[in-house]
Order: structure tokens, then C-alpha cells, then sequence
């Protein structure tokens, strides 16, 4: 599969006058996500969601997935249910810490973001389950990166406000989820479920818009209670980037093991459960 949605992407990417030397690399990652939602009374709700990553080192044969850090957010919603079928969101604002490792050879990055998204999401039933659709804007104003080897102020960095603002962009995401009751006893039977979803991922920044990312997601979940429940899965990310000074073009793919818990305060409300990982 990673290697026919490779090739999709090599023919699907423009001509450019540089000669590019491309690289392919795989990482081992672990994902976390904790998704906490109230329900409010009517249609509206609130949600925060907080998100965990580490990774192994920069090769494919590092299994330890748990090495360094990644990523860790903080992110609240709002959200309203506008119709049966369709959910409007709204998170303010987002709080994002990265790590990196270029090489093993080099200190680990960091830097910040801040995002606010807002985000519609589309639900109609399909076989004895249910078919997402997502569609999200990200408002993205990102540090420089660092090294941590000094004291860090998060998005000034003693510069002017013009460097700042070069340093914004907006990302747009769409996303089908299919989320389907398995190993059924009975035909009101939904304590397991599987849940398949693909994401491709567009950035819009000055230099122009772009194919960022793809992520493809397959889990197994469980119902803890009625209001509770967990996935464990398997999420593919493949990137794209490039490093305009050395002339490499890199390929990325993350094999990322995915936990997932959702909890809830199951007041009866218009207000739809969230259906599944924010990512």
C-alpha cells in the first residue's frame, strides 16, 4: 500500500526545473490522543482533546517508538449541532510543541505553534455504521526553530512583527472516516467497532499551495461503557518535504501505533458524540 500511494504521489507532483535527490525514510512513531466531551443542553457541546507523540530514531530499524519526544497539544472546541447530520467546530485556539530529529548526529529541535480551526464534519449512515466527512481549515502561526540550547520565547524570538506574519500559513484538510460495528451477537450490538479513514492534506503559504500529507488510519474499537470507549490502530503518514539548499527531495513514512480514548458526560442532549480522533 505505502508503496503504490509512493508512486501515486511521484506522478502526481509537478515538473520543477531543479534537479531533486530523493530520499525515502521510515520512522517508527507512537500516537496518543484523550478526547474529554460535555455535552451541554440543546445543541451545543465542548471538547478538549490532548494529544501525545513520540518516535524512534530516524531509520526504520529503530523499534523503540517511545525513544525521543514528538509532539504534545492542548486544543478546546466548541462546537454546535446544526442538523442531525451536520456539526459545526470551532477550537480558538490550539497549543502545539514539536520535536525533531534530523539525525542522530544533530541535537533535537523544538518549536511552537499556535491554531485556530474551524471545521465542519458531515455524518450519514452507511451499512450498519457510519460515513464521516470532515472538512477542517487550520490558521497555523509557527515559532523559529531552535535547538534548546538557549532560553525560549515562544513566537517573538526578538523579531519584527513583518518575520512573524512570513511565518503563518493555512492548511486544508478533508477527511472520510467509516466507522462499522463488528463481531455483532445481536443486531443492537456495537461494543466492537472498526474505523478506516484517509486524509490527504494541502498547506496554503507563500510559497504557494502545496500537498503536504496523506494519513491513513485503521483501528479496532471497544465500548467500555456507554459513554466511554478506546481504539487501538495503525496510522500511516507520508510527507513530502523539501530542503531547498542540499536539494533533497525527502519521502516520510511514519508507522505510527494509535491509542485513542474518548470519554463523555452522556447528558441527552441534540448534540452528536464526537466520532473519532481530531489528529
Amino acid at each position: 500500500m505505502n508503496r503504490l500511494l509512493f508512486l501515486f504521489l511521484i506522478i502526481s507532483l509537478p515538473a520543477e526545473a531543479q534537479t531533486y535527490q530523493d530520499k525515502v525514510l521510515n520512522r517508527n512513531v507512537f500516537w496518543s490522543e484523550v478526547n474529554l466531551v460535555y455535552k451541554l443542553s440543546g445543541r451545543w457541546s465542548l471538547q478538549l482533546d490532548h494529544q501525545y507523540r513520540r518516535q524512534a530514531d530516524d531509520n526504520s530499524r529503530d523499534l523503540n517508538a517511545f525513544r525521543h519526544p514528538l509532539l504534545q497539544v492542548f486544543r478546546p472546541w466548541i462546537s454546535y449541532q446544526l442538523s442531525e447530520p451536520v456539526r459545526l467546530s470551532l477550537s480558538p485556539i490550539g497549543l502545539w510543541w514539536n520535536w525533531g530529529r534530523v539525525s542522530e548526529y544533530q541535537p533535537t529541535t523544538f518549536f511552537q505553534e499556535l491554531r485556530v480551526i474551524p471545521q465542519v464534519q458531515l455524518t450519514k449512515p452507511l451499512g450498519d455504521g457510519e460515513f464521516i466527512q470532515r472538512f477542517r481549515s487550520e490558521l497555523r502561526w509557527a515559532s523559529l526553530t531552535d535547538t534548546l540550547a538557549n532560553a525560549y520565547v515562544f513566537l517573538s524570538d526578538g523579531e519584527s512583527q513583518q518575520v512573524l506574519a512570513d511565518r503563518f500559513n493555512v492548511r486544508f484538510r478533508a477527511m472520510a472516516r467509516w466507522i462499522n460495528p463488528v463481531f455483532k451477537r445481536n443486531q443492537d450490538d456495537d461494543r466492537w467497532y472498526s474505523h478506516l479513514s484517509i486524509e490527504p492534506m494541502v498547506v496554503l503559504s507563500a510559497s504557494g499551495a502545496r500537498f503536504d500529507q496523506n494519513r491513513t488510519y485503521v483501528a479496532l474499537g471497544r465500548k467500555i461503557q456507554k459513554h466511554v470507549r478506546i481504539e487501538l490502530g495503525y496510522l500511516n503518514q507520508f510527507t513530502v518535504q523539501r530542503t531547498e539548499s542540499d536539494q533533497v527531495r525527502l519521502f516520510r513514512f511514519n508507522h505510527a501505533l494509535h491509542l485513542y480514548v474518548y470519554l463523555e458526560n452522556g447528558r441527552n442532549s441534540k448534540a452528536r458524540p464526537d466520532s473519532g480522533p481530531e489528529d
